[in-house]
């Protein structure tokens, strides 16, 4: 950039051409008046100076008391003075300017003022290059009635011009001074302005070059602080954005090769079983367990597709949910009753707690339960042998100003570190420990994604060694009465859990 294209440079420039605008405007506003002040000031003066001569004269008759005034108003007052007779012939002239050529006098001037009016105005001399224009007042001698001569009194309008060219330059020096006070002013103030611009001028450059850390750190409350605060938010966003994509793109690459692993091993499975039917290598007895097997992973598949499209539908907003007033206990014993085969099979013991008095939610029960098998499932596989797995629904409480029924899964495995806890509700995330029991790590961030469905939360709290307890916080119906905890029977309508 160049340097008269700066703001800076244009800020000062355009100051300095709105000041030299204005003192040359100035000026020549303030010539004129001057001009025009002195002359009328110099003609005032000439008018007093013949009216007071003619009152002298006109008391005085000897021709040496004449001459004698008339070189002594000449002399003081720097004026050329004529004494004209009641003929309009010149008796005495006096000049108090030495080195100014014969007057002209303007015509019929002094015939008017022996009929007893006073003239006044300027005349021009052509012959005489020092004092070309001048001004002159005229006054009659005598009384009212009788008019026995005039006075004449003439001065250079150079004078009066040259009074205002010296008022004019001093105004002018001091307005200069200011100007330049101005300018410099402006320039400082131009740069209180353009040095902040310069700062976030190297901001936007260095997000453009991928440098979201970048910030402008202004302060104050002005319009470019705001500016930059705005930016910086902007830079901040952009970073969460970058490292969400990132995040996304790692968890994408992360489904990849989760999905191949996983599909990799049940539809081997397939292929192998099918082809050892077809082949006729297995045959009878064998051949349905060969079927059984190619059920169960087919079965797998269809949970992982079900998970799949699950997370597709809640990311588009096309999944409908369906609230009912449910008990959470019903839905947890059914959850348990289902979970019990796994269980046993595993060496664990499930225990259902719950409070006495438990009111009623409002859920989905078929994606709600759908959690809490998933989170059984989790339980069992990474509880310790030997151990129980606890579900506890316990009494209700208040989490930003609405009320929830927590129900817990608890068990007493090996626990996750901290690190750990805080990618779990990702999609796709899958411990170091995971793999060798399968899943596709999509359990705990389809709970996540219903809990946030159905205006509840999730909460995980671990130990390492000490083992893993998840919290759902279900929203309690609003206008129904809390109820007594149902025992054996279940609700009459059973309550089926799969994810549409």
């Amino acid at each position: 950039m160049k340097p008269w294209q700066s703001v800076s440079a244009r800020l000062t420039l355009t100051l300095l051409t709105m000041t030299l605008g204005s003192l040359v405007g100035l000026s020549w506003v303030l010539d004129s008046a001057l001009k025009q002040f002195f002359v009328r000031d110099a003609q005032a003066s000439l008018e007093r100076q013949s009216s007071a001569l003619a009152a002298q004269l006109s008391q005085q008759q000897a021709s040496s008391l004449v001459r004698q005034l008339s070189e002594l108003t000449s002399q003081q007052q720097k004026v050329q003075v004529i004494v004209f007779d009641s003929t309009a012939n010149a008796r005495v002239t006096s000049r108090g300017i030495g080195d100014s050529s014969a007057i002209e006098l303007p015509p019929h001037s002094i015939s008017k003022t022996l009929s007893g009016a006073a003239q006044t105005g300027q005349f021009w001399i052509a012959t005489d290059a020092e004092y070309p224009w001048w001004l002159y007042s005229t006054a009659p001698i005598g009384t009212e009635n009788r008019v026995i001569g005039a006075v004449y009194v003439a001065m250079p309008l150079r004078r009066p011009r040259q009074f205002a060219e010296q008022v004019k330059g001093m105004v002018m020096g001091m307005m200069s001074a200011a100007s330049a006070i101005a300018i410099a002013v402006g320039v400082l103030v131009s740069r209180t302005v353009t040095h902040p611009l310069q700062k976030l001028h190297r901001q936007t450059q260095r997000l453009e070059a991928g440098d979201y850390n970048a910030r402008s750190r202004l302060r104050g409350n002005d319009e470019l602080a705001q500016l930059s605060h705005l930016l910086n938010q902007m830079a901040d966003k952009l970073l969460q954005t970058l490292t969400a994509l990132q995040a996304q793109e790692t968890a994408r690459r992360e489904l990849v090769a989760n999905v191949s692993h996983d599909l990799r091993t049940p539809l081997t499975i397939l292929r192998v079983g099918i082809e050892a039917i077809l082949d006729g290598v297995v045959t009878g007895d064998k051949a349905q367990i060969y079927l059984q097997r190619a059920c169960s992973e087919t079965d797998r598949l269809s949970q992982l597709v079900e998970q799949l499209l699950f997370l597709s539908k809640a990311d588009a907003g096309q999944l409908e949910l369906q609230l009912q007033v449910v008990s959470p206990v019903a839905i947890a014993q059914e959850c348990l009753s289902r979970m019990q085969p796994s269980a046993s099979k595993a060496g664990l013991e499930l225990k259902l707690y719950a409070e006495p008095t438990i009111p009623t939610v409002e859920v989905d029960p078929a994606l709600t339960g759908q959690v809490i098998l998933n989170l059984l499932d989790n339980a069992i596989k990474y509880a310790a042998d030997g151990k129980i797995v606890c579900l506890n629904v316990l009494s209700p409480v208040e989490q930003h100003q609405r009320k929830y029924v927590p129900l817990q899964i608890q068990d007493y495995g090996q626990g996750m570190a901290s690190e750990m806890i805080a990618r779990v509700t990702d999609r796709f995330y899958r411990g170091d420990n995971s793999r060798p029991r399968g899943g596709m790590g999509l359990g705990l961030a389809i709970a996540h994604q219903v809990c946030q469905l159905q205006h509840g939360s999730l909460q995980i709290e671990s130990e390492i060694d000490r083992g893993t307890m998840i919290t759902l916080f279900l929203p309690i119906a609003t206008g129904v009465q809390a109820e007594t905890m149902p025992q054996l029977p279940l609700p009459a309508k059973d309550v089926s859990i799969h994810i549409p």
